[in-house]
This record gives structure tokens, sequence and C-alpha cells, in this order.
């Protein structure tokens, strides 16, 4: 076996939230972020950091890319996550640095280029991290992303295991002990110079991450693993209550065999991780936006079923700004899911623990939580998070296939597309399919919400909502929000209101009858999405 396989990468999205400047800067707001933050309050952390974000803070930039990455006071998205992690990087906050290494080198949220990832872990190594200067290291020595050169290779793993990083030195001696053969392998021509690494184009396959660990933000800015422990259900049915105690109400139930990762104990209780996010209901007029939305009032009630009736038990209140990620919607009420902010317990003697987690297990974890998704590993990844992409893929097989506002015949039109256009797959519901559209959707916004300057245009003011008919009447479906700096594309002008093609913030629904069977993303599908994003971008 080549030593190679015996070295696993570190290739995990780091969530330290280094709190450093903050303090130096002894601004109230956003140690008060921090604090609810750590507390669980994600909301209200999220409404303090995002204006320091915006106005150039690199810090709460990261905490934004941390908050759209983990689903916590925003719904998850990865490409606002990359986004705010990037903003935060270009600022030199190097944990940012090291997350986009990772998400070129795993090709997530962005297009896998190994050597991209190279870059920017080197960026991140130079300032001191020690993750950073570990992957660099490790990349140096497999001869991917960057060209093979064990002299670096174990100048950076040094730097790393002089930091007591614990892999670095077990890689150091892997090579070490190895040194003949890595000679022997080791190439005559010297490693281009740091210049032409961006440009290179990597084709390798895509890496996968999965752990049993993952770090948190914390007040002090130092890694906390706050490490699950992996079980699944021992057998029969076994009961998930909204508290730790027989009479909470139950929020659902899990079948014999169903993993899940025990993440809190509490007596006889133990507080779990679900595969996918437990669904309740929620008066529809107190939320606003779909598939992304927020709470519009404080105290909200939280109900098992669509009903005030006794069969529908309150299981959470939530206050005004609390992200949710809306399903579906019955009558006056809309079936939502609200990450972390609802717990899910259960008695632990229906539960039998996977002390360690095997891979077998993580793959059955994954599998529940992204029907259709694949799961990929390779000799050189580490069992860290993993983070796949939460939707599922299709193709239009009509043309001019309409896109509505809400899951209705009768709902105005908001878009028209092409057999053959490639869709993501977010939500059903009776026999339609929420989609987003690689082209985006053409919607309208009030007119004085959207700014023009020398041919260009964006949106003037936070929250702003998009909606499918130039009116705030009944019949027009508010389809999601837009933030103040947005750069829009003006289609044209009804009166007050302006028609805009929005790309990433809209979500539509489609007959399911004018798609393929949603499945996993493949090659072509991927490669039809870029391409026809790419011109959508022009």
């Amino acid at each position: 076996m080549k030593s190679s396989r015996r070295v696993k990468l570190i290739a995990f999205l780091a969530l330290l939230l280094s709190t450093s400047g903050i303090v130096q800067a002894q601004n109230e707001d956003l140690d008060q972020a921090v604090a609810a933050y750590n507390s669980g309050d994600y909301a209200k952390a999220v409404s303090l950091w995002e204006p320091y974000a915006r106005q150039g803070n690199r810090e709460a930039q990261y905490a934004m890319g941390v908050a759209f990455y983990e689903g916590k006071g925003a719904s998850r998205d990865l490409d606002q996550a990359i986004e705010w992690f990037r903003k935060a990087a270009d600022s030199g906050q190097t944990t940012a640095m090291f997350n986009l290494g990772v998400a070129y080198w795993e090709g997530r949220g962005v297009k896998q280029n190994f050597s991209r990832a190279v870059d920017w872990w080197e960026r991140a190594a130079e300032l001191g991290d020690i993750t950073s200067q570990y992957n660099l290291g490790l990349a140096y020595y497999l001869g991917k992303g960057a060209e093979h050169d064990i002299s670096k290779a174990r100048d950076w793993l040094g730097r790393s295991a002089d930091q007591q990083h614990a892999d670095a030195k077990r890689v150091l001696g892997i090579i070490n002990k190895n040194d003949l053969a890595v000679k022997n392998d080791q190439p005559v021509a010297p490693a281009k110079p740091k210049a032409s690494v961006d440009t290179r184009s990597e084709t390798a396959q895509q890496e996968s991450s999965s752990s049993g660990k993952a770090a948190v933000p914390t007040a002090s800015g130092k890694i906390v693993n706050t490490g699950f422990t992996a079980a699944h259900v021992r057998s029969g049915h076994l009961t998930v209550r909204a508290q730790p105690n027989l009479s909470a109400p139950a929020t659902g139930n899990l079948k014999q065999g169903n993993p899940v990762k025990i993440i809190q104990r509490s007596g006889s209780w133990a507080r779990l991780e679900l595969p996918s996010p437990t669904r309740v209901w929620v008066f529809g007029k107190y939320v606003a936006g779909a598939p992304s939305g927020r709470i519009t009032a404080n105290r909200v009630r939280v109900r098992t079923h669509p009903t005030i009736g006794a069969d529908s038990s309150v299981v959470l209140h939530l206050d005004k700004g609390a992200a949710v990620t809306v399903h579906a919607q019955s009558g006056d009420w809309k079936q939502i899911s609200a990450g972390y902010l609802l717990q899910n317990w259960a008695q632990q003697s229906g539960l039998a623990v996977q002390e360690p987690a095997t891979q077998d297990w993580l793959d059955a974890f994954n599998a529940l939580a992204n029907p259709g998704q694949t799961s990929r590993s390779t000799s050189v990844s580490t069992p860290t998070e993993v983070v796949v992409a939460p939707f599922k893929t299709a193709w239009v097989t009509t043309d001019n296939a309409p896109v509505v506002g809400r899951p209705d015949a009768d709902a105005p039109v908001v878009s028209l597309l092409d057999k053959g256009i490639t869709v993501k797959v977010i939500g059903s519901k009776n026999g339609w399919i929420m989609i987003k559209s690689p082209m985006g959707l053409d919607v309208w916004v009030y007119g004085k919400f959207v700014t023009e300057s020398v041919g260009r245009a964006h949106i003037n003011d936070n929250r702003v909502r998009i909606r499918s008919l130039p009116s705030a009447a009944a019949d027009s479906d508010v389809l999601g929000l837009l933030d103040k700096g947005v750069e829009v594309e003006i289609i044209s002008r009804k009166g007050d209101w302006s028609r805009l093609r929005v790309l990433n913030s809209v979500a539509g629904w489609i007959k399911q009858d004018q798609l393929t069977t949603p499945g996993a993303i493949t090659p072509d599908w991927q490669k039809r999405w870029d391409a026809i994003r790419s011109e959508a971008t022009r």
C-alpha cells in the first residue's frame, strides 16, 4: 500500500469565530452577537453581525459566512457562505481563507480547483494558521494542487507540528519512514511559481469530508470540539419529543435502524441531530418569504399540526427575525423547519451507540439527509462533517414550461423555461416541484427600492420583498427577499414597479410532469447548469 493511502487530509470547513478584533475594538454590538450565537439565539446574532459585515468588518463578514454555512440564524446557503468567507478572506481573516481553500478543494459552492485551494491555504499558512499549514504540507506531499515537493511538504508540516498539530506530526513520521520511496518518486522539474497556480485546471476526483467533530464559534476564539456520538434506533419506533420529558409534545417517530447523532445528554434522555430537519407548522401570516423565510412577530407559536385544535401541540415559540425554511402550505398554515431552534429529544434506551462512527454509518446518515446524493470518499480524506448539496437535480422536458409563484395552476407565471434547461429541485407539493433556475426568474420589486447608476442597478434597502406581480395585492405572491447592495438586472417597468431578473434569491414552482425525475448531481447536469449560469451572468 502506498504511503499516501495512510495519510488523511483535514478537509472540513472550520467554523471558528475569532473575536480578538471584536474585543480589541470594544464593540458592544459584536460582543453581544457572539454571546447570542453561543447561547443559541442565532437570529439575534445575525441581526447584529449583518450591518457591520456590510460595512466591511472582517470578523462580522466571517460570522455571516458561518451563519449561512450552518443554517443558524439564516437559511443554509453555500453560495452566500462562500461570498461572505471571500469578503472576510480578502480582508485578511485567516479562517475564512482556510474555508475557501476547502471549498475549492472539494468543489462545494465553487468550481473544483485544487491549485486555488492551495493558494488560499498558502495565504493563511503564511499568517500562521495551523490547519492551513498542515493541508498545504500535505498538498505538496501528495503533489495535488501543487508540484510534488518533499522539502516544502516537510517545511509546512513541520511548522504545523511545532504548534502541536497531531496529524502533522503523524504525517512527518510517515514521510521519514518512507523517505527512500518518496525520493524515487520525486519529479525532476521544479515547482511552478505561485502566479501560474491560479490558472491551472484541475480535473481529479472530488474529495469528500466527513467527521464526528466540528469547530464552532466561541467567545474565546479557540476551536471547541463539539463531537457527537453516532447512534441508531435500536428497535420499533422511537418517539422524538421537543423536550427531555414524557409530557413534552411528540414531534415525530424514528424507524428501527435510523442513524442519528447524539449531541447532548440529560439524564435518561439524548438530544439528537436528525438526518433531515423536523417539520412543524406556523400560521402563515407570521412568515415572510419562501423557501427562505423569517418570522414577522414575537412569541409566534409553532405547532405539530396545521390547526389550533386539541390534537395540535405547541412545541416552540419563535421571535421576530428568526430564520426558517418554508416547505409547504396548507390553507392559512405554512409548514416550516427551524434548524437548531427546535430541539429533538429521545430516550437513550431506544438508541444503540456506534463507537467509533464508521464510514458506513456516516454514509447512511448522509443518504437520509440528502436523498439521491451519492457518498464519495477517498484515501486522503479525514472523517469530518460532510458538506453536501441541499438539493436534487432535474431537466425541463417541455418547451415554454411555466414557472409560477405558488403551487397553483391559477398562480401568475413568473418565467418560462425551455426544454433541456437544468434546475435545482428544493421541494415538492401535490404534483408541483419547487425549483431554482440557472438563469434566475423574472420578478417584481417596488421601484423605489431599486437604484440605477451607469448602466447598473442594485437594491437600496434591506428585506425588500420580491413579488410575482407588480402590486401588493393578495394575488401577488411574495417569492423571497432581497437585501441592500444586491445587483439586479432591470427587464421592464410598470407604473411604480420594476421587473427584475434575480439569480439566487428566489424559487418558483413547476408542474412535476414537465421535469425529469429528480435525482443526484451528474457531470452532464453540472456542466449544463454552469454553462447556462455563465451565460446569464455575462
